[in-house]
């Protein structure tokens, strides 16, 4: 069982209407698009240990469990008869092996614009308040901050950039059509905040798991549209 939602963004507030909740930013529209309508579907990686463990990966290069693997082959499932034109990942194995599984011949790109955040004197920690309530405590409140690089690592303001810079490139490619992008949570957050011109808080309010697919419509002349496929899974976010 399955169903698509969409939300939809009113500035100031978030509006819940029945099972369809629309991304609407009509202050905001989207410049550079030609005409027809172009389709993203936008996925995580599936699970890796790393993410089992609530340890923090950053751009380490992790690899994909168990679960993470028919994570990647339910994602197949959903998006099979779904005619794409590309399919882009990052250069982590994580999220290219979740898009190699999916892909069948359709080519596939991997953007190191689209790896997750570095993080710094954080990689391989974990945010657990018994086994490590440090972190637990200092990660949450500095990665927020905007222009902290952690230590090391990549500020919010540099690697929302970085992310800008590489979904603007990907639209340039594809005008029209249907694309996958298999990303990371973080990675995801910044498409999406580039895309709907939300704000910093709005953007990292967005959480995604390992196993959840997002649609967004980005069609000339109109505000883009947000779509998130309901399962069984997450049928309490309805």
């Amino acid at each position: 069982m399955s169903r698509w939602r969409a939300r939809r963004f009113l500035i100031s507030e978030i509006c819940l209407l029945c099972l369809v909740i629309f991304f609407l930013l009509s202050d905001h529209p989207v410049s550079g698009q030609s005409t027809g309508m172009l389709r993203i579907y936008l996925a995580r990686h599936g699970e890796t240990d790393w993410n089992a463990e609530r340890r923090l990966q950053g751009d380490t290069d992790t690899a994909l469990n168990s679960t993470g693997l028919k994570q990647a082959a339910k994602l197949a499932e959903w998006l099979k008869g779904i005619r794409l034109d590309a399919v882009y990942s990052s250069t982590l194995s994580r999220s290219r092996d979740t898009a190699e599984i999916v892909r069948g011949e359709i080519p596939l790109k991997s953007l190191a614009g689209l790896n997750e955040r570095r993080i710094g004197k954080f990689v391989g920690k974990k945010l657990d308040k018994i086994s490590d309530p440090a972190t637990a405590l200092e990660y949450p409140k500095r990665s927020r901050d905007p222009d902290d690089e952690l230590d090391g690592g990549e500020s919010l303001n540099q690697f929302y950039e970085r992310v800008r810079t590489t979904i603007e490139f990907i639209r340039s490619q594809h005008s029209s059509g249907a694309i996958l992008i298999v990303a990371h949570a973080i990675t995801n957050q910044m498409i999406l905040r580039a895309i709907f011109n939300l704000t910093l808080q709005q953007a990292i309010s967005i959480r995604q798991a390992n196993d959840e697919l997002y649609l967004i419509e980005i069609d000339a002349g109109n505000a883009p549209r947000l779509w998130k496929l309901i399962t069984e899974a997450n049928l309490g976010d309805l």
